[in-house]
C-alpha cells in the first residue's frame, strides 16, 4: 500500500511532528510513504530512510514576483506529484494546506483524508473558510483531533463529511536524553510566550505558590514575543528567586524527568501535545478546563483541571499537589498508564483503518 503525505515542511511545528511521527511508523511497518514538504526549510524532524521525501524547486519568499506565482505553482507541484507516485491514499494535515490539496486534486480520484490543526472555532480571514465549506465535503475523510473538534465541524457540515476523533501520537523521545536524573522541587511551563498560551497567569500563580512553598522553582522553557513582559513581569513580582527562563531547550526529556509538576495555562490548544508528553514520564499535570482537555486528562485521577480562569485557583491547585506527596505520586502514575493509548503504534493503526488501509 502507498500512501502520500502532504505537509508544510520539515521544520519545527507541530503539524510536521505529527507527520513525522506516523510516517516514520508506517515505514517500519513497510507502507510505501511518500512525504511532499510544501516550503523548502532545513529540516528539524528526521524521516526513515525508506521514505521518499520531495521538495519544490520554487520558494515563497524571494522577490515580488515568487511571491505571486507561489500559489500557482504550489497546486501544479502537489498535483504532478500524486499524480506521479500514484498512491492508495493521500493525507494531508493544516488549514491552510487540506484545501490546498483538495484543490490541486480536483478531477482525480485520489481519497484524500484531511484535518485541521488549530481551534476549531480560529476566524481564520478570506479565503480559506469559504474554501473549506466547498472543498472538504469532497475528502474522504475528516481527522478531528478531539471530541470537540468533531462536534464543531459536525454542526457545520453535518453529514457531508466523514469525521473521525484521532489524536496525536506521543513521539519517541531520544534514548540518549533519557538518562537517571533526580527530580527537584520545581513545576515546569514548556510552550511559546504568546497570548494564546497565557504565561503571565502561571507567574501570578506562582507568586501565590511561593510564599507558602518558597523552595520551589518555576522553570519556564520556550521564546515568543511575550518574552521580555514576562522578564519583567518577574521582577515587579520580585520572583527571581523563584522563576527561571531557560529559553529554547533541546533536552526536553530531561527536562520533564527533573520536575516534580507540569502547568499548561493555555487559553486555546487545538492538541495539546505537552500534556500527554509530560504525562508519559509521570508528571502531574495542570491545565484550565479552555482545552480539550477531556480526550486526555481524567480530573483528580491522571491530572488537575483548573475551572476558573484564576491565577489563585491556580495556585490553590499547585500548592495541592506540591503539599501531598503520596497524591502526586499517583497522579503520576495513573498519568503514566494513562497515555499509552496515544502511542504511536496505537494511533498509527487508527488511521490506516479509518483510511480503510
Amino acid at each position: 500500500m502507498k500512501i502520500l503525505i502532504v505537509s508544510p515542511s520539515l521544520k519545527l511545528g507541530g503539524i510536521e511532528r505529527a507527520l513525522t511521527v506516523l510516517a516514520n511508523e508506517w515505514a517500519n511497518r513497510d507502507l510505501q510513504v511518500t512525504y511532499v514538504s510544501c516550503l523548502k526549510h532545513n529540516p528539524f524532524y528526521k524521516l526513515d530512510s525508506n521514505i521518499k521525501l520531495i521538495e519544490p524547486t520554487f520558494e515563497r519568499s524571494k522577490g515580488i514576483t515568487d511571491k505571486i506565482l507561489f500559489y500557482p505553482r504550489l497546486l501544479l507541484f502537489i498535483r504532478n506529484e500524486v499524480k506521479k507516485n500514484n498512491p492508495d491514499r493521500v493525507l494531508v494535515f493544516g488549514d491552510w494546506f487540506s484545501p490546498i490539496t483538495l484543490l490541486a486534486l480536483l478531477g482525480l480520484k485520489f481519497p484524500v483524508y484531511i484535518s485541521d490543526r488549530t481551534i476549531p472555532n480560529y476566524k481564520f480571514k478570506f479565503p480559506i473558510p469559504q474554501l473549506k465549506k466547498w472543498l472538504y465535503p469532497k475528502s474522504a475523510g475528516f481527522i478531528a483531533q478531539t471530541q470537540r473538534s468533531k462536534e464543531f465541524k459536525e454542526k457545520i457540515f453535518g453529514k457531508k463529511l466523514k469525521i473521525q476523533v484521532i489524536p496525536n501520537a506521543l513521539p519517541e523521545f531520544d534514548k540518549r536524553q533519557q538518562i537517571n536524573v533526580e527530580q527537584q522541587n520545581k513545576i515546569i511551563y514548556v510552550g511559546r510566550f504568546a497570548w494564546e498560551k497565557d504565561p503571565e497567569i502561571l507567574i501570578r500563580a506562582m507568586d501565590f505558590v511561593a510564599k507558602k512553598n518558597p523552595n520551589w522553582v518555576l522553570e519556564m522553557a520556550g521564546t515568543g514575543p511575550l518574552l521580555n513582559p514576562m522578564k519583567a513581569l518577574v521582577k515587579e513580582l520580585n520572583l527571581d528567586s523563584n522563576v527561571v527562563f531557560l529559553g529554547n531547550v533541546n533536552q526536553v526529556a530531561t527536562l520533564y524527568q527533573s520536575a516534580k509538576i507540569l502547568v499548561l495555562p493555555s487559553v486555546v490548544e487545538g492538541f495539546p501535545n505537552t500534556l500527554i508528553e509530560a504525562m508519559s514520564f509521570g508528571l502531574p499535570c495542570i491545565c484550565f478546563n479552555d482545552i480539550p482537555y477531556e480526550d486526555i486528562i481524567t480530573p483528580q485521577m491522571d491530572g488537575y483541571v483548573v475551572s476558573e480562569r484564576s491565577a489563585k485557583l491556580l495556585a490553590n491547585a499547585i500548592n495541592e499537589i506540591i503539599g501531598d506527596d503520596a497524591l502526586r505520586e499517583t497522579i503520576g502514575k495513573n498519568a503514566q498508564v494513562s497515555v499509552k493509548r496515544f502511542s504511536k503504534e496505537k494511533i498509527a493503526q487508527k488511521l490506516l483503518e479509518f483510511m480503510k488501509l
